[in-house]
């Protein structure tokens, strides 16, 4: 934990200002610690470089499964680039250069690393789960990137922030609205958001079975069996897409349309089989997953007073948003 992250946090249970014990540091970085809350005097402990600062957690699975996830694909591909942008568009990488930012679920850390390299002045990740160490290995040696374990319902950050993303997150909380509006409440006045969530539009036959199959049998396999269960459909998908959706999508285009699912499974042709079998592995394990439609996510925006909102369709399965907050 870098110092300058200290004027960014606040207690997730009272919101006062932490005052900072150090016991362990290294080059001006708190490796060990104890954040006291200067209000309600809660303790909260700094472990390897993190502060902890969890409450009661109701996310505890989703957190767990999530952990496990990144802890098994730790790697930063170079493909995340493009995709993260995707995801955000029409922000940019330019959008990025000065301002304070916080990545709403980080994960392992992938997209803190590129706002790193879009020159943010300052990247905060947070996340429920143990993948914080996975994101801390990915971007220790980035000075403006800061990382904090905790509950983006509950965030125990101050409202100081230029832009928020939060990409996949929202649609495995069990209140995905209560989630969007505590990160609203952590934007400055004329911030800005994005967000990307699963649509229902173009997934019924995910919403119809493989939504029921994850929610009655693969969120509850243990997640080594699952890891090993995943992989021949992983393989299988990594085969179809490179073998059929990429040549004909490059070279065929008039028969594209005949081709199920298109859009998406010719977006992911461009992953490797580690990527691919990721994305079929993060499909199966959550324990909670919505598939949202577009009005919900409009909806969203509006109830929260954000202004200049822009939804698009994304890969015909999904919905990203933006919106400035008037």
């Amino acid at each position: 934990m870098r110092r300058e992250l200290l004027g960014l946090l606040a207690c997730p249970v009272c919101r006062c200002e932490f005052d900072l014990r150090e016991s362990i540091t290294e080059e001006g970085e708190v490796l060990e610690g104890r954040l006291i809350c200067s209000g309600c005097n809660k303790e909260f402990p700094v472990a390897d470089g993190i502060p902890k600062l969890l409450t009661d957690l109701e996310e505890k699975s989703t957190a767990e499964r999530f952990g496990y996830e990144w802890r098994s694909f730790p790697r930063i591909s170079p493909a995340y680039e493009r995709q993260f942008l995707d995801w955000i568009s029409p922000i940019d990488k330019d959008f990025f250069r000065g301002k304070i930012v916080l990545d709403a679920g980080c994960g392992k850390g992938r997209h803190l690393y590129l706002a790193s390299r879009f020159e943010a002045k300052m990247i905060v990740g947070i996340d429920v789960s143990e993948a914080v160490g996975v994101a801390r290995a990915n971007t220790r040696d980035l000075p403006n990137v800061h990382l904090i374990q905790g509950d983006i319902c509950r965030p125990p950050l101050k409202r100081a922030f230029d832009y928020i993303y939060s990409i996949g997150v929202l649609h495995h909380l069990s209140k995905p609205e209560e989630g969007f509006k505590a990160l609203r409440g952590l934007l400055k006045k004329g911030g800005t958001i994005s967000i990307w969530v699963y649509g229902k539009e173009g997934n019924g036959w995910i919403v119809y079975f493989v939504n029921p199959l994850r929610k009655f049998l693969t969120s509850k396999m243990p997640l080594s069996i699952l890891k090993k269960a995943s992989f021949p459909v992983a393989y299988f998908l990594y085969a179809l897409c490179r073998l059929l959706y990429r040549p004909v999508n490059l070279h065929l285009k008039s028969f594209r349309r005949f081709l199920f699912y298109n859009d998406y499974l010719f977006y992911i042709s461009h992953f490797d089989l580690k990527e691919v079998h990721s994305i079929v592995f993060d499909h199966l394990l959550a324990p909670v997953a919505f598939y949202i439609r577009r009005d919900e996510v409009l909806a969203w925006f509006e109830r929260s007073q954000f202004v200049d909102v822009k939804i698009a369709w994304h890969n015909k399965n999904s919905w990203k948003a933006m919106g400035k907050l008037g």
